[in-house]
């Protein structure tokens, strides 16, 4: 019976080191630090709108992406502003923001070029997710990159689509109407949710080949 006991609490104490089976750490926005971009191309002059009313929590393991990744991150589409009011009534209008105050982002598969985060050099990260615009949704793919940033995660990230993926009709503005393909983007600070975390060490620098020695001559 001893015995028994000594094992199961052996086996809840090697459970419970694994690193593999520990709990995922969770991040969530910095709310100064964050912003949503929207580059629209117009026959006068390309122009962009920046959102700052960003929000959004995510499962991840810095040291190992592969464990996987998750989250949503959402936008208040009224926070949005190219500069010009009269430019962003009709882009708010085209949102149907009153009905749809909300766009919000939520991950479903994440692709790495390289397993763990570092300070100095980016990992790419490709991004699939739904996206949900004015009430309707669609799968998207971002392409992304992420690295340390002040004991932080810095992840930044770009697609294009077309508004009438999404059921909008491309705005108006002094009499011309915009394209239909835009640019989205994003560019967020994410603190650790349950305490400070710490960057992973450096990756090691790769060795380079060395060259076989030269045979020497026979010996008689």
């Amino acid at each position: 019976m001893a015995w028994t006991l000594a094992l199961r609490c052996l086996a809840i104490a090697c459970l419970s080191a694994s690193p593999a089976l520990a709990e995922t750490p969770r991040w969530v926005t910095v709310s100064s630090r964050c912003f949503v971009s929207v580059d629209v191309d117009f026959a006068p002059g390309a122009f962009s709108g920046l959102g700052r009313e960003v929000s959004g929590e995510f499962q991840a393991n810095p040291r190992n992406l592969s464990d996987g990744v998750s989250g949503q991150l959402t936008v208040r589409v009224a926070s949005l502003s190219t500069g010009l009011d009269g430019r962003d009534k009709e882009m708010m209008k085209a949102l149907a923001a009153e009905r749809y105050p909300t766009m919000a982002f939520v991950i479903q598969a994440v692709s790495v070029s390289f397993p763990s985060v570092s300070e100095h050099t980016d990992v790419l990260l490709t991004i699939q997710g739904r996206l949900t615009i004015a009430g309707v949704d669609r799968v998207k793919r971002f392409s992304g990159r992420v690295r340390w940033k002040d004991h932080r995660l810095w992840v930044r990230g770009e697609t294009r689509f077309k508004m009438t993926d999404f059921g909008i009709k491309p705005p108006t503005y002094l009499l011309l109407s915009v394209k239909d393909e835009v640019g989205v983007g994003f560019d967020l600070l994410l603190d650790p949710k349950d305490g400070s975390l710490q960057a992973p060490p450096p990756r090691p620098a790769p060795v380079s080949p060395t060259r076989p020695p030269e045979p020497g001559p026979d010996l008689p």
